[in-house]
């Protein structure tokens, strides 16, 4: 049977239809999820392995400091009243090496290796890090506050060995430029030969070994730091390489060899979520990611926030906070017991670190309101201190990212000790920092050409397709039909 000429047009352009409905919702996502999955895993072949492994910008590391304006004051009892002063700005690169990866199990096993250079021009207005601040003495509370809790008949010997080795200090706050503090070391004075000195040294060399810089004649440095700068971190890190399940890829599943922590209580000690530098692809808003700290000793799960973009490319905005950790039931096993959770919005590091330092947001902010009676001058403002990260939710890139977190320690009252007889008992900010990135342009370029430019394109052509195969169809149709009409007319 022979159809006539415009029916076969119509036939064309009905089967242009039909191919660009098939080939632009099912073929070709079919097709790109499937490329992801190889172009997302951490084989040896992937850009995003070498990306993983050695990221090839700096990041962004901001450090503020709190400078104690009524440090005499808070000597005697009063509420401290601070200034921030930052930020000071350090480039941080980050690398993975030692790797081995294990294709039995699909994984590949690391340890990191971060690098800081302190970058004066990007750094606050007039901050080159040789200024002078008040703050409390980090060494000698972190030390008091452990003796005091752990052995407080210990603590009138600790208060004969702070004389010599800080001869004979006079406060606990300290005057101290930043950079000492942060990266090059402050000194202490371990050359004394008196008893107390010398046990506390002792004490002090076996179980802070890995945080302090020895110098000859007994000189040791301790710095916020300095121990991480261009060092090799003693965890090996075992994650998932995401080959057989790209939804695995980055999940983090034993820190030298252990598949869990024994830090804090039950649950909490599993290892959640990715190592923090590559996640899942496939977002969708319903998705709650999770990473592993391995700094702070636990996961934190960002929540979808709204909808956002970045030059150019549509994000989905997660945010993430320390949580209330006394009132949701998932973090209380971050707490001694239930009923000695600190305040909401803090998280006691005291396990983690070796240190009675406690987390929050920078300026308490998200925490309990009364945190900010015990302190002046901290002004908590949601769009510079909360935790942000904008994923492009395809391929799951973070495009920006600012992770924020605050350092405190309590000023603890002891009347065994007179530096501590009349101090506050509040806690105390310290520092706090930004770890940042934003994708440069040569990044999201590549991410455009890689999968952007082509997914419009086909776009572009499978609404073509459609939308000239039904016009051609129709118009044929229109055809047809009008020259049976006029036919019918004739007879």
């Amino acid at each position: 049977m022979n159809l006539p000429k415009h029916m076969k047009i119509a036939a064309g352009c009905m089967g242009a239809t039909i191919f660009g409905i098939l080939f632009g919702w099912v073929l070709f996502p079919t097709i790109l999820k499937g490329q992801l999955k190889k172009e997302m895993a951490l084989s040896k072949k992937t850009d995003v392995r070498k990306m993983w492994e050695t990221i090839p910008f700096a990041l962004d590391f901001k450090v503020y400091l709190f400078n104690y304006t009524n440090h005499e004051e808070v000597q005697k009892g009063a509420i401290p009243i601070v200034k921030e002063v930052g930020p000071y700005y350090f480039e941080e690169w980050k690398e993975k090496i030692e790797l081995n990866d294990d294709e039995a199990t699909d994984t590949v096993s690391y340890k990191k290796r971060d690098t800081f250079y302190f970058k004066k021009q990007l750094s606050g207005p007039g901050l080159t890090g040789e200024e002078e601040i008040i703050l409390p003495h980090i060494f000698m509370l972190t030390l008091a506050t452990i003796v005091s809790r752990d052995k407080p008949a210990m603590l009138n010997m600790l208060g004969k060995a702070f004389n010599g080795i800080f001869d004979k200090p006079e406060t606990i706050f300290m005057k101290v430029k930043p950079l000492d503090l942060l990266f090059r070391g402050l000194n202490i004075d371990c050359a004394k030969t008196e008893f107390a000195p010398k046990a506390v040294c002792t004490a002090i060399k076996k179980e802070a070994a890995d945080r302090l810089i020895f110098e000859p004649n007994n000189q040791y440095k301790f710095s916020i730091f300095g121990m991480r700068n261009g060092t090799v971190d003693k965890h090996v890190v075992t994650v998932l390489r995401g080959i057989k399940n790209v939804m695995d890829v980055g999940k983090v599943i034993a820190i030298d060899d252990k598949t869990e922590q024994d830090v804090w209580r039950d649950t909490c000690n599993k290892l959640e979520g990715t190592d923090g530098t590559v996640f899942p692809p496939f977002l969708t808003e319903l998705d709650r990611l999770e990473s592993f700290a391995g700094d702070l000793c636990r996961s934190f799960k960002p929540w979808y926030q709204k909808k956002t973009s970045y030059q150019g490319i549509k994000t989905n905005r997660y945010i993430a906070n320390i949580g209330d950790l006394a009132n949701d039931p998932d973090l209380q096993c971050y707490c001694e017991s239930p009923e000695k959770c600190p305040p909401k919005g803090l998280m006691d590091m005291t396990k983690c670190m070796g240190a009675p330092l406690f987390v929050s947001l920078p300026h308490y902010y998200d925490c309990d309101p009364e945190l900010l009676k015990n302190v002046k001058g901290l002004r908590p403002d949601v769009s510079e201190h909360e935790i942000v990260i904008d994923f492009e939710p395809i391929t799951g890139t973070p495009m920006v990212a600012r992770q924020r977190v605050q350092f405190s320690l309590k000023l603890i009252q002891t009347d065994k000790m007179e530096l501590f007889k009349e101090l506050p008992n509040t806690l105390a900010p310290i520092f706090w920092i930004e770890e940042g990135l934003a994708l440069n342009k040569t990044f999201v370029k590549m991410l455009k050409n890689q999968l952007f430019i082509p997914k419009r394109i086909v776009g572009v052509v499978r609404w073509f397709l459609v939308a000239a195969g039904l016009l051609g169809t129709l118009g044929c149709l229109v055809f047809h039909f009008k020259g049976e009409f006029n036919v019918e007319r004739t007879l």
